[in-house]
């Protein structure tokens, strides 16, 4: 049995003077860390968190968030991400579902976290985790240097809550135990070849997944990790070559700001061995101007938040530009199952279908998450017989490869961030003039999709597309905004009143054609 505490300690045993993570400003060694975490669980247990406990953090990414990833969990607690952004009213919902005890910020949140109480006063409390000079108590670094008595006893105990969005109107957290999350950092760290010499350069917020599933993999190989708490291209580059790093993640939409740069071939980045990709699909043109200026291995990985971030590799060997090569086409996949995890494309009974046919991904492994929070309705809908369900249409081929072709359920990506329409909807129907709303997503070179509003407007109502953007800027996150809003007599419907959410989407693309 090891947990994340456990994982932590080897490393300060074995290679106490190995820098495991760094910023512009500090860096702090294995050796410095694992101490470091015992203290801040210490005094989570001081606080009054006890095992099964949420602990909210609201924060960029830092060395005091790694910090609390661990620290959380070592107090019997369990950690749980807050996007950070998300606006008030988002982070309001989420603070109440889990049902959080304890609320950790970063002082650059002090505004949003006000707008928070006291309507969560007496529910939730409340600590700053950098500054004493704004009102809230600074979370203490000081406790019993040994762990807490009341901590987690088994592998299966959760450790991560994420947020995907919502199901059936409600938030839903997805819970991870220790074994889901080490499991698919081992998978990743054999599947990638890592170890203790690498330098990983984490440019993608860790309050999701895909941070936090990618800085653990290189956690567990006893690795360092640069992180920066904004993607900037240049600023990237230019890390690469002064940092020495040996492997980065990067979405489509950074890769493609990266390949815009003027001066971006100025860079030395001789260290580079691999490029991680995903979070949304690539185009074709934009993969293969991207292998053409890295010049170093290429992967893509799929998974999903109930995956660990695991689910499948799509390795250098595939990522040819030989027009006449087989594997030419392997590019469009999303390649073959991970090591520790077994994947099927089943038909709607589940039963495995044929190679080249059309159906869903299942997938099982010690990778797959534990439930959705206080949610066993969707849990049984996506966990049935030990194989998680994915939601993804795709074939596989005869050498086991993976082509996603559609999703089964209502879910946007948006630059890697799940999105469900659903939450738009409910947004815009709370404007006085709107009837009716329905969001689909638009294709994006960049983002992969964008979310674009259909909008059927009260009688007597003369709300135009600014003044519906004005209401979502309002009352929802950034990404969530609709970038176009269209006006029609009515919506396209079935015969029982479903929105044919199809047509819309045949409209954009004839649009666009």
């Amino acid at each position: 049995m090891l947990l994340l505490r456990d994982l932590l300690a080897h490393n300060a045993r074995v290679h106490s003077a190995r820098t495991a993570l760094s910023t512009e400003g500090e860096e702090i060694s294995y050796g410095g860390l694992e101490p470091l975490v015992r203290r801040t669980a210490a005094a989570l247990h001081g606080l009054g968190v006890r095992k099964g406990d949420r602990v909210a953090v609201l924060s960029q990414s830092s060395l005091r968030y790694v910090e609390l990833l661990f620290a959380v969990p070592a107090a019997g607690g369990i950690f749980v991400p807050l996007n950070p952004l998300f606006i008030a009213r988002e982070l309001r919902q989420l603070l109440i579902h889990s049902r959080a005890r304890v609320l950790l910020f970063a002082s650059e949140f002090e505004e949003r976290v006000n707008e928070l109480f006291p309507a969560l006063a007496g529910r939730t409390e409340a600590y700053c985790i950098d500054s004493s000079r704004n009102g809230y108590p600074l979370l203490p670094r000081k406790g019993a240097p040994e762990p807490p008595a009341d901590i987690p006893s088994s592998d299966r105990d959760i450790a991560l809550q994420v947020y995907t969005g919502e199901r059936s109107g409600r938030p839903t957290g997805a819970m991870l135990s220790h074994r889901n999350l080490l499991a698919a950092a081992a998978s990743a760290a054999v599947e990638l070849g890592l170890s203790r010499k690498d330098v990983f350069l984490s440019c993608t917020p860790l309050p999701f997944i895909a941070g936090t599933g990618r800085l653990l993999r290189y956690l567990y190989v006893g690795g360092t990790i640069h992180l920066q708490d904004e993607f900037d291209p240049d600023g990237v580059l230019g890390t690469i070559e002064r940092r020495k790093v040996t492997h980065v993640l990067l979405t489509p939409a950074m890769i493609a700001r990266i390949l815009s740069l003027p001066a971006a071939e100025r860079y030395d980045l001789a260290t580079l061995r691999t490029v991680l990709y995903g979070g949304s699909s690539i185009p074709l043109d934009l993969l293969r101007r991207a292998i053409r200026f890295f010049r170093c291995d290429m992967v893509q990985s799929y998974g999903q938040v109930e995956s660990a971030g695991i689910l499948s590799f799509l390795h250098p060997e595939d990522h040819s530009l030989d027009e006449s090569s087989p594997y030419m086409r392997k590019l469009t996949s999303v390649g073959k199952e991970a090591v520790g995890v077994e994947i099927r494309v089943v038909d709607g009974e589940g039963r495995p279908i044929a190679p080249n046919q059309v159906g869903e991904i299942v997938a099982r492994g010690e990778n797959v998450f534990e439930g959705y929070f206080e949610d066993p309705e969707s849990t049984a809908e996506v966990l049935r017989e030990g194989w998680l369900h994915t939601g993804d249409v795709a074939s596989v081929d005869e050498e086991g490869y993976l082509y996603i072709v559609d999703r089964m359920r209502d879910t946007l990506m948006v630059g890697g961030i799940p999105v469900t329409p659903r939450e738009i909807e409910s947004v815009l129907a709370e404007h006085p003039g709107v009837e009716e709303a329905a969001v689909v997503g638009r294709p994006d070179y960049a983002l992969g999709e964008i979310p674009v509003a259909f909008l059927t407007l009260r009688e007597g109502s003369r709300a135009d597309a600014e003044e519906i953007l004005a209401h979502c800027r309002s009352n929802m996150a950034p990404f969530k905004i609709p970038r176009a809003v269209s006006f029609l007599p009515r919506l396209p419907k079935n015969s029982a009143g479903k929105v044919l959410k199809a047509k819309l989407r045949e409209g954009i693309l004839a649009q666009r054609s």
